[in-house]
């Protein structure tokens, strides 16, 4: 019995000859329009590239492990989303905690009250602004232990605001911070 080694041409030859099959071998036909195949476990949506958005159970489920109840928060977006659709600044100004504080044109600008932000409303409520709270979807809806997140920036967040005292009081989720992105 014989061993048979490979000189460096025989190496040489070898990897031409591999090379060469692998040439006259077709690639499988694709289709350059057609979306990339999918995986188990891999999101429905491929095309867009984005995760299903949660369900309003789960929505629900996340709202009521942080803050004991989702009600008062689903309540308050529909609410907010009426009032701003009907222009109803002083409903809206009511869905607000004060003091609160919005940069606007880069300057900072504190308002102790309904009344001051109404009379600031356009500044305060921008285009933008109204547009984020006009979009926002239950189901899309951002939480954590701060409030909610209104927008996909962060254009408005909201919490649930509690009286100062020996027995603490619910005064409902209000708006805690506008951003002006």
């Amino acid at each position: 019995m014989t061993a048979r080694f490979l000189t460096s041409t025989g190496i040489g030859a070898l990897l031409l000859a591999a090379s060469v099959a692998t040439a006259q071998t077709p690639a499988p036909a694709t289709d350059p329009a057609a979306p990339p195949p999918t995986l188990p476990g891999d999101p429905v949506e491929p095309a867009t590239g984005a995760a299903p958005a949660p369900s309003a159970a789960e929505v629900d489920a996340r709202l009521d492990m942080l803050f004991g109840s989702h009600a008062p928060y689903k309540t308050f977006l529909t609410e907010l989303q009426k009032a701003t659709a009907e222009e109803d600044k002083k409903a809206v100004a009511a869905m607000v905690s004060y003091p609160i504080t919005v940069k606007i044109d880069g300057a900072e600008k504190t308002f102790a009250n309904e009344k001051e932000l109404i009379a600031a409303y356009d500044d305060v409520f921008t285009p933008a602004t109204l547009l984020a709270i006009k979009n926002q979807t239950y189901e899309s809806l951002f939480a954590n232990d701060q409030g909610i997140m209104i927008g996909g920036t962060g254009e408005v967040w909201a919490s649930e605001i509690m009286t100062d005292g020996a027995e603490p009081k619910s005064e409902g989720v209000k708006i805690i911070a506008i951003n002006h992105l």
